[in-house]
């Protein structure tokens, strides 16, 4: 629970962030996309800051966004700058020209598909956060050590397996495209490890920092390699088209 607290003020921030960004300079463009949304929380938070630009949220299951607004009804009712369009991130079909794109815990290999939508839609602004750092390439095995934190992420992957396997969605948050011959990300990471050790680091990552670390800085230089200038911080990304 206190970790989550943490992630909360971290999405807290990067949203904060992007509002004063925004804000800050004048975008011809005038979309937000907000990826992996599910309840869409963040992405109507952020059309109400941001009255003046339109903000798009996808999922690939629209259930929870129908669930958030009934919920919040009232609370969002005169909102009429944010959508919600389902859509599978790793397949993106959809022109769109977004000033930035945005997500707050997209499950390992999503935060990738999410930032190669970034890089393909040449959005000026990435702001995110990174999340579940074991689940790159479909794994859900991680490493068993005794403690809470450990056993409720073999409880969620478990959880996780079997929603993949009942989803009536194809791909269900995985694709080919991002499977372990994928990683590392980076072509510099590339030249130090190979996709086998990249693998033991991420089912290392739950109880572990560094290794969560490891992972961000390969899509650090990803990024970098794609043309953006980045910032990062405890699974924070704030990356900018140089």
């Amino acid at each position: 629970m206190v970790w989550e607290h943490f992630r909360g003020r971290r999405d807290a921030y990067a949203k904060r962030l992007l509002v004063e960004a925004l804000l800050a300079e004048p975008f011809e463009r005038r979309t937000i996309v907000n990826p992996a949304a599910v309840f869409g929380r963040h992405a109507r938070w952020l059309a109400s800051r941001l009255p003046d630009f339109s903000v798009v949220a996808t999922d690939i299951d629209p259930t929870w966004d129908r669930a958030y607004r009934i919920a919040c009804f009232w609370k969002y009712r005169r909102l009429n700058n944010y959508s919600f369009i389902k859509e599978d991130i790793f397949q993106s079909t959809t022109k769109r020209q977004p000033a930035a794109v945005t997500f707050f815990g997209a499950c390992g290999s999503v935060t990738d598909g999410c930032m190669d939508y970034a890089i393909s839609s040449e959005s000026p602004l990435l702001i995110c956060r990174s999340c579940c750092h074991e689940n790159i390439a479909a794994n859900l095995e991680i490493v068993r050590r005794p403690g809470v934190l450990n056993q409720a992420f073999e409880w969620k992957n478990r959880l996780g397996e079997r929603a993949r396997k009942k989803s009536k969605y194809d791909g269900f948050y995985r694709s080919d495209r991002y499977m372990l011959a994928a990683y590392p990300r980076s072509r510099t990471a590339r030249d130090l490890i190979d996709s086998g050790t990249y693998l033991q680091v991420a089912q290392n990552s739950v109880d572990s920092d560094i290794c969560r670390f490891i992972i961000d800085l390969d899509r650090c230089l990803y990024l970098r390699e794609h043309g953006y200038d980045v910032l990062y911080r405890e699974e924070l990304f704030f990356a900018a088209r140089s």
